[in-house]
């Protein structure tokens, strides 16, 4: 717990100290000027839709255009700071629970490391310390650049991600507590906060939801266990729901403010159109390997060795992530996996083009692979990974030596 403590308070303060707070619009005031828009227009009126990238409508101003493809629940905790902390008060409520979701994400990434990589070996040796799991996964979290964007941002994928994180963290804990349950009664209950969680996730970030709609159903056709099988079935209605609930409310925007609704359509989000104007191609669609910062990079940093140590990085994460997920030993423990992380992969060839042209945007999707990648490398692929000294130390060493490098990078890159 003090280690805990004490990586979460040296890691808030650098931030802090050097300057995080006068950052936090650096892309914009969006989320901002919708909630002041519902304010000043009325949040019926706007269907409870907004105008995203028009910046701040004045309340003598009539809102013209309405962007139909993000739901209003990722920015109505924003509305009631809003409402209690007035324009003054903002900042400082959106720096402290920026911070609070980071750290949120990596106590969530923290618990599915444990349940995926510390069960005991098939010798009956023990894993490394699940403490240790837990911290070395936490620290590599909250000092990840797409994680630590989410402080100068408000794009509805992060809150998505974390109630989707959330809900696979809970499946896990639930199917954990079914498997050691010995009568009828209590191994025919449903995930119940899994499945509301899941609906979150959805209404949230619908197209995550398709996204998790999908690999839900294909999980299914592998040869699972009918208490995982159970529990991903159990899902799916709450998925559909969120993603239902979307279009209803789209439907009825469609109706009642027709001329004001705009938003590029699913092909072109695809790519799969006959028009060359901003058509990259799958390359491209996963430049946030090395690119995540809206509008390039500072010169000096293009070629630096910080640079290509965060390249390094994110490349032998998502490397050893695929590797892991080929040699981990049993079904549930990859399965969730797959759910955690996996299956934000599904995005390259979904959405291509936005990928492509939103890489900075789109690369908290695949932050899990990066994360649970080197994580389960360190404790399931390493040579001498089940000796008592070497396993965990280089676990330690090798997790502190990413956070040093994640957190330096954030810091020149968005802060300098």
């Amino acid at each position: 717990m003090f280690a805990l403590i004490a990586i979460t308070a040296f890691t808030d303060w650098r931030l802090i100290d050097t300057g995080l707070a006068e950052h936090l619009f650096d892309f914009g005031q969006e989320a901002l000027n919708a909630v002041r828009a519902w304010e000043d227009h009325g949040f019926w009126s706007m269907v409870g839709m907004f105008s995203w990238g028009q910046g701040y409508l004045p309340p003598e101003v009539t809102p013209e255009k309405i962007y139909q493809r993000k739901t209003p629940l990722h920015l109505l905790h924003l509305w009631a700071a809003f409402k209690v902390f007035g324009l003054a008060g903002f900042p400082s409520f959106k720096l402290i629970f920026s911070l609070a979701v980071v750290s949120l994400n990596g106590f969530l990434l923290g618990s599915l490391a444990k349940l995926c990589f510390c069960l005991k070996g098939d010798n009956g040796q023990s894993s490394i310390p699940p403490n240790l799991v837990f911290l070395c996964t936490y620290a590599l979290t909250i000092s990840n650049e797409a994680m630590l964007r989410f402080c100068l941002v408000d794009e509805p994928d992060y809150l998505g991600l974390t109630f989707w994180l959330a809900t696979v963290v809970v499946l896990g804990n639930w199917l954990k507590k079914a498997n050691e349950e010995t009568t009828n009664k209590k191994t025919n209950q449903r995930p119940k906060l899994a499945i509301c969680l899941g609906f979150f996730t959805s209404w949230i970030y619908p197209m995550l939801g398709v996204v998790n709609l999908i690999s839900l159903f294909l999980l299914q056709l592998f040869p699972t266990t009918p208490k995982l099988r159970r529990g991903l079935r159990c899902l799916l209605p709450g998925a559909f729901a969120g993603i239902a609930l979307y279009w209803i409310q789209r439907t009825i925007a469609t109706l009642l403010i027709p001329e004001k609704l705009y938003g590029s359509g699913l092909m072109r989000r695809m790519g799969m159109t006959t028009s060359m104007h901003g058509h990259d191609g799958l390359f491209d669609a996963i430049d946030f390997l090395y690119e995540q910062r809206s509008g390039g990079l500072p010169g000096f940093l293009h070629d630096s060795q910080i640079r290509i140590e965060h390249i390094a990085v994110w490349i032998l994460g998502i490397v050893f992530f695929f590797i892991v997920l080929a040699k981990l030993k049993g079904i549930e423990r990859q399965i969730l996996l797959v759910l955690g992380a996996g299956g934000s992969w599904l995005f390259v060839p979904m959405l291509t083009q936005s990928l492509a042209m939103h890489g900075w945007v789109y690369g908290i999707h695949f932050m899990p692979s990066v994360v649970l990648g080197w994580i389960g490398g360190l404790t399931t692929m390493l040579p001498g990974h089940r000796s008592e000294v070497f396993g965990p130390g280089m676990l330690g060493f090798i997790s502190l030596l990413i956070w040093v490098i994640q957190l330096r990078w954030f810091l020149l890159a968005y802060l300098s």
